[in-house]
């Protein structure tokens, strides 16, 4: 019986756990594992001044502007970093990793994941001329795969990381 009540604490803990954290923005970490302040500014210049193809860490707040059409399974739309209209770039969502709330124009987002600078010539091009994606978390870091996780939070709900 005492095993049991423990076993019972032991789940009513973590789901307690789990119910406080929801509402929580969780850290962003960068390739070392340290955390990332919100990286606007980096994003936007890394956009204009790096070669296709290359990759880097964001962290980035702003407003959804577009919504673009679900293709394979992931949420494109294009978020606003600066309120310009030249200071969008497209986030891409793996739905695998849990579905996104219909995404609208004016959502207010939050995002963690890997930069890729992608301009027309680009293995996957798009019209910003960079993509952040990996917004979710690593199914592989917990057997060692070397990547932070990412994440996606929408109005003040995180998605995507657990």
């Amino acid at each position: 019986m005492r095993s049991l009540l423990g076993l019972l604490v032991f789940f009513l803990g973590i789901q307690v756990a789990e119910a406080s954290y929801s509402g929580a923005i969780p850290p962003c970490l960068d390739e070392s594992y340290a955390p990332l302040a919100v990286n606007n500014e980096h994003v936007l210049m890394m956009r204009e001044s790096t070669r296709d193809q290359h990759q880097d860490r964001a962290f980035v707040q702003g407003v959804v502007t577009n919504v673009y059409t679900d293709r394979t399974g992931h949420n494109h739309f294009a978020l606003n970093l600066d309120s310009h209209p030249a200071g969008d770039i497209e986030l891409i969502y793996n739905q695998k990793f849990g579905r996104l709330p219909r995404v609208v124009p004016g959502m207010n987002v939050i995002a963690c994941g890997d930069y890729i600078t992608a301009g027309p010539r680009s293995r996957l091009p798009s019209p910003m001329g960079a993509i952040i994606h990996w917004l979710h978390y690593n199914p592989g870091d917990r057997d060692g795969g070397k990547h932070p996780h990412g994440f996606v939070a929408i109005n003040g709900q995180v998605y995507g990381y657990h």
